[in-house]
C-alpha cells in the first residue's frame, strides 16, 4: 500500500504546489498546465521526485506517461490557499 498524505509538504513540494496555483489561477478547475512551463529552476529528477510525493500525498493529478501536465486537486489548492492565508496575516 502506498504511503499516506504528508501533513506539511517539503520546500520543494509547496514551489510546485504554488507555481501549478499561479499558471492555472484564470483556468476552470481542473487547471492542467505543462511541466514545462512552470518556469522552476530545479533538476528534472527533484521536480520529478517533488511532482510524485504530491501525487501520493493526494495534492496534485498528473497526465501522461511520463506526466506531461499537472493539475492541483482540491486539497493542493486548499493548501496553497491556507498558506497564502497564513503569510498575509504574519
Amino acid at each position: 500500500m502506498g504511503k499516506g498524505p504528508e501533513r506539511t509538504p517539503p520546500p520543494l513540494v509547496r514551489r510546485v504546489l504554488r507555481a501549478v496555483y499561479e499558471a492555472a489561477r484564470d483556468m476552470k478547475p481542473p487547471g492542467w498546465v505543462g511541466i514545462g512551463t512552470l518556469g522552476l529552476r530545479v533538476d528534472r529528477i527533484r521536480l520529478d521526485q517533488a511532482i510524485a510525493l504530491a501525487v501520493r500525498s493526494g495534492w496534485l493529478r498528473t497526465a501522461g506517461q511520463p506526466p506531461l501536465t499537472i493539475a492541483l486537486t482540491a486539497a493542493g489548492t486548499s493548501l496553497v490557499e491556507d498558506s497564502s492565508d497564513r503569510a498575509e496575516s504574519a
